[in-house]
């Protein structure tokens, strides 16, 4: 995916499966005009290659952008320069005090359900995170957002020397200082390597969870995103990031469980045996801390989760194991109003356990862990107030067809229709949820599932989450020990797209600028 031809996109575009029909006749597009090519002084300016084509992305109108891209790889760009300039627009007009710009946090989700998709599907993930990006954009538009002043503004002040970038950066980010951040990451990234600078970031994309967690999902996200459109693109990355992570600066932060994890960690680290990061996994310290956050306890869970490493009484694998059992029980436990809650526990869990699987450090290691138990409390306790007594240790079961794929089609058909709260929340918890459970436990690898729901969520995705969700939790669920994964599959479908709801008008217009019948 990350070197689309114009032959490879013309035999994906073409396939017949998906009813796209041929290529012919495309919807006429003019070229960029001149004037539009123009860069105002209040924009970041990007290289010469890249600037054109974002440009084009940022003045097509969002009802035309679909035949844009048919036009754009047919004339030959590239599945990655057109990933690249869609970033790169979305970091352009980011407001990370809002939690930044969701069409920029779903570049890697859309990205990773292509890879994972059949061929013919591959390319509309793509369609669907341009669209994101349009549709952001006139809404901050008609909002007036970001202000000037929130923007990525051009490079101000004098870069500190290579060799107290760090110095400063610690600095700048102990005093929430997004200024002096600013400089230093940029004197980093002219100087340092790629895993120098995630290593030493990673523990400032995990100390906040306010915004529901935007900023560890935000490092996560637009760091894998650039392991694929290049790292000459990570200095405008890292300049927006400062700004979202020193977002609301200090206020009411000393209440989080940050601090005292970092104590924890300081007293523990030392203390650790050889193995404590290993992936084994046993079901005794993963329930203890998995009935400690159904009930809220959060310094009480993290304080067993180090007393357990520390002790040789649980490994890392057990412990990331009840995060991401909690994460699912919160999907499955919120009200039936609407509450995102759910579903940012499970994609800031995942961006912490991405972050957990790269960093080398044991003191960073055991402080994002520590920090992804702490903040499923946090989670559990904003969303208190409604939240149903489910545990998802105690799910029951339901007989499924005999086929596995029919076994998918059956459960992906009792899941979430849209409107996805109100009527449809209890065909699910009573249906989908028992259906999944049953069809994880009789196939170890659910293929079908993934390769039907991957395909739904093509189809019939109307906005980010529905596209954030599935892809963290398919990821999360070959994380967890096979003993859990019975339980991921029942919690994935209370946020998947369901196979009665209708095609998206964003996919009917796929079809008409690809000149389908």
């Amino acid at each position: 995916m990350t070197a689309h031809t114009r032959r490879s996109f013309l035999k994906a575009a073409g396939a017949t499966s998906l009813g796209l029909g041929g290529l012919q006749p495309f919807l006429a597009l003019s070229p960029a005009t001149a004037q539009e090519a123009k860069v105002t002084p209040e924009l970041v300016r990007f290289s010469d290659d890249v600037e054109p084509l974002i440009r084009l992305i940022e003045n097509t109108p969002r009802e035309k952008c679909v035949e844009m891209l048919v036009g754009k790889l047919r004339d030959g760009v590239s599945y990655r320069q057109f990933m690249a300039a869609l970033f790169l627009a979305g970091l352009r007009n980011f407001k990370p005090s809002s939690g930044g710009m969701h069409a920029v946090y779903v570049i890697h989700s859309a990205h990773q359900l292509s890879l994972d998709g059949r061929h013919e599907e591959r390319l509309l993930p793509l369609f669907f995170a341009l669209d994101s990006f349009k549709r952001y954009s006139e809404s901050y538009a008609k909002q007036k957002l970001p202000r000037p002043e929130e923007r990525l503004q051009p490079l101000r002040g004098v870069l500190p020397a290579a060799e107290k970038a760090w110095d400063e950066l610690h600095a700048a980010m102990d005093d929430w200082d997004a200024d002096r951040a600013d400089r230093a990451v940029v004197a980093l990234v002219r100087s340092r390597s790629a895993s120098e600078i995630a290593d030493g970031l990673w523990p400032y994309g995990a100390r906040d969870v306010r915004q529901i967690g935007h900023k560890a999902i935000f490092l996560a996200n637009a760091w894998r995103t650039l392991q694929t459109i290049g790292w000459q693109h990570a200095e405008v990355f890292l300049r927006a990031l400062m700004r979202s992570l020193t977002a609301n600066g200090k206020n009411d932060f000393e209440k989080q469980p940050y601090l005292a994890n970092v104590e924890r960690v300081r007293k523990a680290v030392p203390r650790l045996p050889g193995d404590w990061a290993g992936v084994q996994s046993d079901p005794g310290p993963t329930k203890e801390i998995l009935a400690l956050l159904h009930d809220g306890h959060t310094a009480d869970a993290c304080q067993l989760a180090v007393t357990q490493l520390v002790e040789g009484k649980a490994r890392a694998g057990s412990l990331w194991d009840a995060v991401h059992l909690t994460a699912g029980e919160l999907i499955m436990r919120e009200s039936d109003t609407g509450n995102l809650g759910g579903v940012h526990a499970v994609t800031s869990t995942n961006a912490l356990h991405y972050a957990f699987r790269m960093c080398g450090r044991a003191e960073t290691r055991l402080l994002i862990l520590l920090q992804a138990v702490g903040s499923m409390g946090e989670f559990r306790n904003q969303m208190a107030p409604g939240l149903k007594d489910t545990s998802i240790s105690r799910l029951t079961t339901l007989e499924i067809p005999r086929s596995e794929e029919a076994a998918a089609h059956e459960i992906l058909a009792a899941g979430a229709h849209k409107p996805r709260y109100a009527d449809k929340i209890a065909s699910i918890a009573g249906e989908a949820a028992p259906k999944a459970f049953r069809y994880a436990q009789k196939y170890s690898e659910p293929d079908a599932f993934f390769r039907e729901a991957r395909r739904l969520i093509c189809l019939k995705s109307v906005e980010e989450h529905e596209y954030k969700y599935p892809a963290a939790i398919f990821e999360d669920y070959r994380l967890v020990d096979r003993q859990w994964r019975p339980h991921m599959l029942a919690a994935a479908v209370y946020y998947l797209s369901g196979s009665g709801q209708p095609d998206t008008p964003l996919m009917q217009r796929t079809r008409e600028a690809l000149g389908a019948k």
